[in-house]
């Protein structure tokens, strides 16, 4: 492939990279994703509202491997978490694929927790972290790229590309050029920046910036996961993610020909004298960015509703009903895991008072939860403290609509 690199190898190709919007539609949108972000946080005790981030971080997975055409079954991903992997290939290595991506977005919410001051995400130094870490969790016969003429190459680790690629209509700036590219990247949309210090318009780079990384396309190949995994370390940094109770991946996935319409379409070049003074479309950038904003707030409604207490407590009441028709748990089960979601966790104490049952009989309403995945516990002095938990596998029933219908049917 010989493409022109006439537009390609100075950074000045990517303009504009914060859109001008006269239309204060994106700042909108930008308030509303902060107000309810922040109305979600606040929905959950913190223990109960990390146990269902750890639980939607396979969710994650699955759709931000989907939109790259990859449908893992939810179950395959939750026995790849317990290094249960198929015999088959083909499946096994979409196991490896959606836990590595589980692994890294751990990894990274962890870390950015202790994020330094001064410290961005958007450096190319970071980004490329993000992408060995990924690789890192890959097989050797997983890291490779094929070109549109079926050769296949190496893909290293953390390392930017150092071949050309065309990605739809689209070809990548110059790859010796990369590195200047990333740089003025960086000098844009970095949140340390003193032309930076408004939250709403870093929120709308966060939209503008996910459009711009897939459009350098620093990486041979995994650039669409490391570019969700991108956003979603900003929202974290930004105090947007509620502990990652809402999924950037899932609403883009489940409008994914939009999302990819969207993408391509803010490749365009500017129309006219009045679109915007850069050499690509300033009225595409908006249109990727409300697209790009009011997925994230469609997404964090929806989560608002799934996780609203009395609902919580009447699906959690009705589930135990349930297990308990199935011989699975005791009837007493049921407030021990309502307390639970409430509290996020409850002494062994706290459990005897409310089942007001022995220490012996106890055991036998708590060790069906433990191995069924609803509760984990660990000892904290003399007392023994049971904790919230999800597994993927009951999520049709506590959390309905996560997944695809055809998932959630198989799952039931």
């Amino acid at each position: 492939m010989e493409p022109d690199f006439g537009l390609y190898k100075t950074p000045d190709a990517m303009e504009p990279l914060i859109p001008d919007d006269d239309s204060k539609t994106l700042e909108n949108l930008a308030v509303e994703l902060i107000e309810k972000a922040s109305k979600l946080s606040g929905t959950l005790n913190p223990i109960t509202r990390s146990a269902i981030g750890d639980f939607l971080r396979p969710m994650n997975s699955y759709y931000s491997n989907l939109i790259e055409g990859h449908d893992t079954h939810p179950i395959d991903i939750e026995k790849a978490l317990n290094k249960e992997f198929s015999e088959d290939k083909e499946k096994r290595d979409l196991q490896i694929e959606a836990r590595a991506h589980i692994e890294v977005h751990k990894l990274m919410t962890d870390e950015m927790e202790k994020f330094p001051s001064g410290k961005s995400p958007y450096t190319a130094g970071y980004l490329k972290e993000i992408h060995k870490r990924f690789y890192d969790y890959l097989p050797e016969d997983m890291k490779k790229a094929k070109s549109e003429d079926g050769e296949l190459s190496e893909v290293i680790p953390g390392e930017f590309r150092k071949l050309e690629v065309k990605v739809g209509r689209h070809i990548g700036p110059d790859s010796t050029k990369i590195e200047s590219f990333m740089n003025r990247f960086e000098e844009v949309y970095s949140p340390t920046a003193d032309s930076n210090k408004q939250k709403i318009k870093r929120i709308i780079a966060i939209a503008a910036s996910h459009h711009r990384l897939a459009w350098i396309h620093p990486f041979l190949d995994g650039n669409g996961r490391v570019v969700r995994l991108f956003s979603d370390a900003n929202f974290i940094y930004e105090n947007l993610d509620a502990s990652g109770l809402w999924s950037i991946s899932r609403g883009l996935a489940r409008s994914n020909s939009d999302y990819k319409a969207h993408l391509a379409n803010a490749d365009l070049k500017r129309y006219n004298d009045y679109d915007g003074r850069g050499n690509l479309s300033n009225k595409m950038l908006v249109r990727f960015c409300e697209y790009f904003l009011q997925t994230a707030i469609d997404q964090v409604d929806y989560m608002y509703n799934v996780i609203d207490v009395s609902g919580m407590l009447d699906r959690i009441g009705k589930f135990a009903d349930l297990m308990v028709l199935r011989n699975k748990i005791r009837p007493q089960a049921k407030y021990i895991l309502m307390d639970a979601f409430l509290k996020g966790k409850l002494t062994k104490s706290e459990a005897i008072r409310l089942t007001g049952s022995s220490d012996k009989t106890l055991k036998l309403i708590i060790d069906p939860l433990y191995e069924m995945g609803l509760l984990k516990y660990a000892k904290e002095g003399k007392e023994v403290v049971y904790y919230v938990k999800y597994p993927i596998s009951y999520s049709p029933i506590l959390f309905p609509g996560l997944y695809p219908k055809d998932k959630e049917l198989d799952m039931m």
